[in-house]
């Protein structure tokens, strides 16, 4: 029985629904149960039970013509403001190309781009959520934009113009430093920031999948315009193409942002029941057994057959890190923003496989660290061991800490503390992303 039907069969029942009230606020899904209370009081409204559970939670219950009203008219300006930031952001996009691809690889594309574009991404962002959100946060918003735009201007003068190890570890470090700031500043303010940060981090992985989507739809518009166009002996040149690439991919970020999300509601109070939401939560819930099989494989058969090759080749040793940022994005996302209750049945199977997958991973990590640090001592210190040397290390205790949560929880009520938890070892994460970015450059 879920929640709401529990809710709804208890709706008689004082003693019962203060039970799960107080059960409700011990799990931190007291939005479920306050979206259930208002829906059935909605449905009775003259069930006396139901109108006193109302003041309670100080609901506001409006009349439903009204309150379409009022949801139409805060989407049509949730859109308004979507559509023209993203155009806007597209033409930034399309100068920081400065003709050339819009790709963030030193070398292929001009410095502003692959250096600007998760600045100024992150910066458009904040924008919409300061103009969009009411709960008086754009404080919060406006100190995150500020740190996004020191951060990205202390870098660009010291990888300007490179192409170099330094460089491509800059290109992957500062879009998720730019993230994790985007991500402090919607968690802090709400209840619960760590529980928060998670609900952010999971519409975050919708988030991109949306893009995912627009990106290949737009380009597979481009594709077919330019066929059509190329059979009437029209051509376009490369430069037209290099424009239009880099204002589609302008316009798609805040697009696919507004697709998934009100930015009027806190990250764990966000719809994670249609659309991508529930598309994400399954996907996840079926890659997670796959993901077992193959990590099971890596640690009982792999490494034992073949278990000097990641101490020789580097590119084995580049795929078991790959592996292991692969897992936890899983562990991320596996669980959805606003934890609900679940069968006894179907929550004991998820900790089980959530646990032993924690556990290769582990092993796993061990294994690569050991590797790591073999290669660093018999080839010397580069940029790049350096980089992976830490990461090793970060993801490490960032395993151990994950795996000793979900064993001292055990299996009855372990998903809101394997949430938290997550979101607190990923500051190690954000730490080391900063010492790449800050600190390499003076050290190579």
């Amino acid at each position: 029985m879920t929640p709401q039907e529990e809710i709804g069969t208890a709706k008689d029942d004082a003693a019962r629904l203060e039970h799960l009230y107080r059960q409700a606020v011990t799990a931190k899904t007291e939005v479920i149960f306050k979206d259930t209370i208002t829906s059935l009081a909605k449905q009775h409204p003259t069930h006396m039970l139901l109108s006193a559970w109302v003041h309670r939670l100080d609901i506001s219950l409006a009349t439903n013509n009204a309150e379409n009203e009022a949801s139409k008219q805060k989407e049509t300006k949730h859109w308004g403001f979507a559509i023209l930031g993203s155009i806007i952001l597209g033409l930034m996009y399309m100068l920081l190309a400065w003709g050339k691809p819009p790709v963030p690889i030193p070398g292929e594309s001009h410095p502003a781009f692959w250096i600007g574009w998760s600045p100024i991404t992150a910066l458009s962002i904040l924008f919409y959520l300061a103009i969009l959100d009411h709960h008086s946060r754009r404080r919060g918003y406006g100190l995150a934009a500020f740190a996004v735009a020191l951060i990205g201007g202390c870098v660009a003068p010291i990888v300007w113009n490179q192409n170099t190890d330094v460089a491509f570890l800059t290109t992957i470090h500062l879009p998720f430093l730019i993230w994790s700031i985007v991500g402090i500043s919607v968690a802090v303010g709400h209840e619960d920031p760590a529980s928060q940060f998670h609900a952010f981090t999971v519409k975050s992985v919708e988030t991109l999948l949306t893009i995912g989507i627009f990106l290949g739809a737009g380009g597979l518009l481009t594709g077919l315009t330019v066929g059509i166009f190329a059979a009437m002996d029209i051509e376009f040149s490369e430069d037209t193409l290099r424009t239009v690439a880099a204002l589609g991919m302008g316009t798609v970020p805040l697009l696919a942002l507004a697709s998934v999300c009100d930015p009027t509601r806190a990250p764990i109070a966000q719809n994670w029941t249609t659309g991508l939401a529930r598309i994400l939560h399954i996907l996840t819930r079926l890659m997670l057994p796959l993901t077992l099989l193959v990590l099971f494989v890596y640690v009982c058969w792999f490494i034992p057959a073949y278990f000097w090759t990641p101490f020789q080749k580097r590119e084995v040793l580049i795929v078991y890190n790959a592996t292991l940022v692969a897992i936890i994005v899983l562990l991320a996302s596996v669980l959805p923003g606003r934890i609900e209750q679940s069968l006894a049945t179907q929550n004991r199977l998820l900790y089980k496989a959530i646990f032993a997958l924690s556990i290769l991973a582990l092993l796993l990590n061990a294994y690569a660290l050991i590797a790591i640090i073999s290669r660093t001592l018999e080839l010397g210190l580069t940029a790049n061991r350096h980089a992976v040397l830490g990461w090793n290390v970060v993801t490490f205790f960032m395993f151990i800490a994950i795996t000793f949560k979900l064993w001292q929880s055990g299996s009855t009520n372990w998903q809101s503390p394997f949430c938290t938890t997550l979101s607190k070892v990923m500051g190690l994460a954000v730490i080391w992303t900063a010492w790449v970015l800050f600190g390499l450059p003076f050290l190579f």
